[in-house]
């Protein structure tokens, strides 16, 4: 079950910067938060003056902001070091 609901779900953007700068364990704790975000508003329990209350803050999947959000986060994890996995 996801966790969170309604405007508890929305993720605030964040620059290429500000990520570059965050911790390993933050950004991918901002991926699963990013993926918990609802598919679209129609299908949506929010009413629309909730999700015009959300300013700027991603809500939905649909969004143009989210895919560049999600875009981004992966595009930092994926230069950060990997270390592999124990037998």
């Amino acid at each position: 079950m996801k966790k969170g609901h309604g405007l508890a779900r929305a993720v605030a953007p964040m620059g290429r910067d500000e990520l570059a700068n965050l911790p390993t364990g933050a950004l991918l704790a901002r991926l699963k938060r990013l993926r918990w975000c609802e598919d679209r508003p129609d299908h949506s329990d929010l009413l629309p003056e909730e999700i015009e209350s959300a300013g700027g803050m991603i809500l939905f999947k649909t969004d143009a902001a989210w895919r560049s959000a999600y875009a981004e986060v992966k595009d930092v994890l994926a230069g950060r070091e990997h270390v592999a996995n124990k037998p």
